[in-house]
């Protein structure tokens, strides 16, 4: 008897995968939201369920379950690697537009610099004037 709650497993997986639940359903090919929550809910969910996750997750559960491993090769399954191609492409992304943030940020320090010069002059002005 497996002690591992394989459903909670692929939930938490799931839940910090840079894909949204639901295009990991649909990539699993599963129709609804509530199969996965069946899923999810079930201690021994089958490894061929399991699979199809794996496949649309990218990720190969051989660190949460070494068992599935030794299934993949007694059904003769490629082996599913733990990809990082998501999250180079989210590292891009994400630096992209902390270089974007940065940019806007220096403009915006250089107007607030030169609305600054602006003000003083202005006082300055008025200073002289009611002198």
């Amino acid at each position: 008897m497996n002690k591992k709650h394989i459903g909670k497993i692929l939930n938490s997986v799931a839940e910090n995968h840079a894909l949204p639940k639901v295009e990991i359903i649909r990539k699993a090919g599963y129709e609804s939201q509530s199969t996965y929550y069946k899923h999810i809910s079930q201690t021994n969910l089958s490894f061929k369920i399991l699979y199809k996750y794996a496949k649309a997750l990218d990720y190969g559960f051989s660190k949460e379950l070494p068992e599935f491993k030794k299934w993949l090769e007694k059904n003769n399954l490629p082996e599913i690697e733990n990809s990082n191609k998501e999250l180079q492409r989210l590292t891009r992304e994400m630096n992209k537009w902390k270089e974007k943030h940065f940019e806007l940020l220096e403009k915006y320090n250089s107007l607030l610099e030169n609305q600054t010069k602006y003000i003083k002059e202005l006082e300055e002005k008025l200073k002289r004037k009611t002198e």
